[in-house]
């Protein structure tokens, strides 16, 4: 499954980024989720990629990173032409999900997020 993110993927994920502040997870064209039981009724009947916005830090930007499923893996990509690229966490360790981020974008975007 590398076009969707599985239903338990998703739903750890909205337990995590949910309640944030500042970071926010969406459907491609649909406002962020904001309530973990919307993100568990979505996810209950949508097998589509989501989408983390993360904010930069001391900015107003954010970096938007596609999130799918690979069997046990959940995939963050940052899909831009000059700040590319792409890590895995397999999903029982998805509460390293801040430091995975701030690796990633810091790595391909050269750039510090807010925290989650």
């Amino acid at each position: 499954m590398s076009s969707g993110i599985d239903t338990k993927h998703g739903k750890l994920l909205a337990e995590l980024v949910v309640p944030s502040s500042s970071w926010h997870i969406q459907p491609e064209k649909q406002d962020p989720f904001k309530t973990k039981e919307a993100a568990v009724d979505y996810l209950n009947s949508h097998n589509e990629p989501l989408y983390l916005h993360v904010p930069l830090a001391q900015s107003e930007d954010f970096v938007r990173i596609c999130v799918t499923s690979r069997d046990d893996d959940v995939v963050f990509t940052i899909k831009d032409i000059s700040n590319g690229g792409e890590t895995s966490l397999h999903y029982s360790h998805i509460k390293n999900l801040d430091s995975t981020i701030r690796t990633l974008v810091d790595e391909c975007c050269d750039k510090k997020i807010k925290a989650l």
